[in-house]
């Protein structure tokens, strides 16, 4: 009898230590399941004729819980390597100021070109324009600095692997 409450003991020593029973203890959670979207847009021009304005259709709509982080394509690094800037961005020009900035719904993204000058006079920044669309589940943007274009795309490969990028026209 007492090899039988013995054993029972061991037993119930193994099973209760090895339990985490500590609600403290933060695990890493790696979401496998989220869809994170990224396209090029090229060619985008404004002109007073579509009031300076892009609007880009979202096939298929997004999540209202969605984030859609817009980038420019302002120059390249000295290696060649394309420099995405995050919009909303102003630039202060010799002619004036002149500002980027957009809106989304879950059906369109709208970017917006807007100056103290008639822009056209800089068609370096209002015609043949590129853009990245990155589409984002809303609590990826509160953990990644969503204003450096690289450290998102990092982010989005450690959570879903390689990124295709889809251009649009």
């Amino acid at each position: 009898m007492k090899k039988i409450f013995l054993l029972l003991g061991a037993v119930s020593t193994l099973a209760l230590t090895s339990c985490d029973w500590d609600d403290d203890h933060t695990h890493d959670y790696v979401d496998h399941d989220t869809i994170s979207e990224v396209f090029e847009v090229d060619n985008v021009n404004f002109t007073a004729a579509g009031d300076f304005t892009a609007t880009i259709p979202l096939d298929p709509e997004i999540y209202s819980s969605d984030v859609v982080l817009v980038y420019r394509l302002s120059d390249t690094d000295p290696l060649g390597a394309d420099i995405w800037e995050m919009i909303p961005t102003t630039y202060n020009l010799p002619e004036g100021s002149l500002s980027y900035f957009t809106d989304f719904s879950v059906n369109s993204v709208a970017i917006y070109l807007d100056s103290t000058f008639d822009p056209l006079a800089r068609p370096d920044f209002s015609l043949d324009q590129i853009f990245r669309i990155v589409i984002v589940p809303g609590y990826f943007s509160e953990n990644v600095d969503t204003s450096n274009y690289n450290a998102v795309m990092s982010a989005l490969e450690q959570q879903n692997g390689p990124i295709e990028i889809e251009t649009l026209n």
